[in-house]
């Protein structure tokens, strides 16, 4: 027998080995695997999407069926999903959405068939808000004012902030665009402190900005000062009063440009059912968080583009009120809250709408961001479009895109698969046999175009993409018994 060094030697040897021959075998796993996923692409199968299986009662949401099973993204993923008019982006991702969230929800869309299939089952889970200024789903309106968070100056800037980011998204195109939303972000932050802080209206906001009542609102920055109660208000007064100061000292045509920003952000406060939706404020955020309770978004393709700015506002509100409640929270909302934005593109096309995708999943919000093309993102998002897109973890097409640029995206991260070409020549040396290998489209982009009617091409993470079936509010009995509430 070896005395303990020489006992203790073997054991090294034989660690060392076994350590070797471990790696040797991870290794040769590691570039079986690569190779593998070097041979093309391919479509997923029903290993690859045990992670979307099931889950329901965890409020995951609902993509699709594949094979007879409902697949359903992993917890609060976020969905961005393309598709025209009539491709069952509303009938087969957003109603199915609201019918099945117990959380609180916000939804968007240019239609009220949203709103016409949902809102019994949401009322039976809370309170239903409908924000709908021009009266397009035949039902009054809830109020809701900017007014509500300026009565400060640091409320005032955040609220003007929200009102001019629709101006940022408007103008990227025009050379210094930003600067003119930012600019006009100013000009509004004393109006609006002016008003609220003195009891004023959203009309009067509307006056002050088209260069009507110069005198009155001097009188009320001076009232404001004159009357604060200590020296945050008073601040608060001189800071507006230097802020309307500083505006009038602008270059003529400075001056003039930065009022036209700021006029068309408050244009629709110029309609006189646009303004009374302002004369008070129905729907907070706290109100909203506190339950399940439901915020519907309506407007039509051209009421939408005029509400834009008002729009933005009440969602970026919500949406910084549910950061903040969930940083005190721990990190998460307490009630998981659904942010469905349905024609993401025309209604509330937030600005951050990229880093909202990528960080909403950890605070206990789930988004879904639905587009008509690529284009449509691009035309609002412009060179961070790709990035907004990116942001999302689930990314689906669906039927009738006819958008080359939408088509090739998806068909470029399908990928190529590799066919093998097998020829057989004869000739006086006899008989030759060879194979070569090519590489082609997994699937063209026109075949995408024509997907079947109901149908959707996903692609989520890192799984093999797969085409999956919507699940039609309509066409399913357990969608249909929620719509009934």
């Amino acid at each position: 027998m070896p005395g303990p060094p020489g006992l203790y030697a073997a054991l090294a040897m034989l660690c060392s080995l076994a350590g070797t021959l471990a790696y040797v075998l991870t290794r040769a796993t590691t570039l079986v695997s690569a190779r593998r996923r070097a041979s093309g692409a391919r479509w997923a199968k029903p290993g690859d999407l045990r992670s979307l299986r099931g889950g329901g009662d965890g409020g995951r949401l609902a993509l699709g069926r594949h094979r007879g099973h409902l697949l359903r993204a992993e917890q609060r993923h976020a969905l961005v999903a393309f598709g025209p008019p009539q491709s069952g982006k509303s009938a087969g991702l957003a109603v199915p959405a609201l019918l099945e969230w117990q959380g609180p929800a916000v939804a968007s869309s240019i239609k009220t068939d949203l709103l016409a299939a949902s809102v019994r089952r949401r009322r039976s889970l809370g309170e239903v808000f409908v924000f709908d200024p021009f009266g397009l789903a035949g039902t009054a309106s809830n109020t809701w004012s900017p007014l509500r968070g300026a009565g400060t100056w640091d409320g005032a800037l955040e609220v003007a902030w929200r009102l001019a980011s629709a101006g940022e998204l408007d103008q990227r195109s025009v050379e210094g665009g930003d600067f003119w939303a930012i600019a006009a972000e100013q000009r509004l932050a004393p109006l609006l402190y002016a008003a609220a802080a003195t009891g004023a209206t959203i009309e009067s906001v509307v006056r002050w900005a088209y260069g009507q009542g110069a005198r009155e609102l001097d009188q009320n920055l001076a009232q404001l000062a004159g009357d604060a109660r200590d020296d945050a208000e008073l601040a608060d007064a001189h800071a507006a009063y230097d802020a309307v100061r500083a505006f009038e000292t602008q270059a003529d045509r400075t001056r003039s440009s930065i009022e036209a920003t700021a006029q068309a952000l408050l244009r629709a406060y110029r309609f006189s059912r646009v303004a009374r939706s302002a004369r008070s404020c129905e729907i907070t955020p706290d109100r909203l968080l506190d339950q399940a309770a439901t915020l519907y978004l309506i407007g039509d393709a051209k009421a939408s583009k005029l509400l834009r700015p008002i729009f933005l506002a009440l969602v970026s509100e919500i949406i910084d009120r549910a950061y903040e409640r969930a940083t005190l929270a721990g990190g998460r909302l307490e009630l998981p809250l659904l942010l469905c934005l349905d024609e993401a593109g025309n209604i509330a096309p937030l600005p951050n709408l990229a880093e909202i995708a990528s960080t909403a999943p950890s605070h206990n919000i789930q988004l879904i961001s639905i587009f008509h093309d690529l284009a449509q993102a691009r035309s609002r998002y412009r060179q961070q479009a790709e990035t907004v897109v990116n942001s999302h973890r689930a990314r689906m097409l669906l039927p009738g895109v006819a958008d080359l640029e939408t088509l090739r995206y998806f068909a470029g991260l399908v990928g190529d698969e590799e066919a093998r070409d097998r020829s057989v020549t004869t000739g006086a040396g006899g008989t030759t046999r060879s194979t070569a290998v090519r590489r082609r489209p997994l699937v063209a982009a026109e075949a995408l175009r024509q997907l079947p009617h109901g149908h959707g091409l996903l692609l989520y993470g890192r799984i093999p993409p797969l085409e999956l079936r919507l699940r039609m509010w309509f066409g399913d009995r357990r969608l249909r018994r929620l719509a009934r509430g």
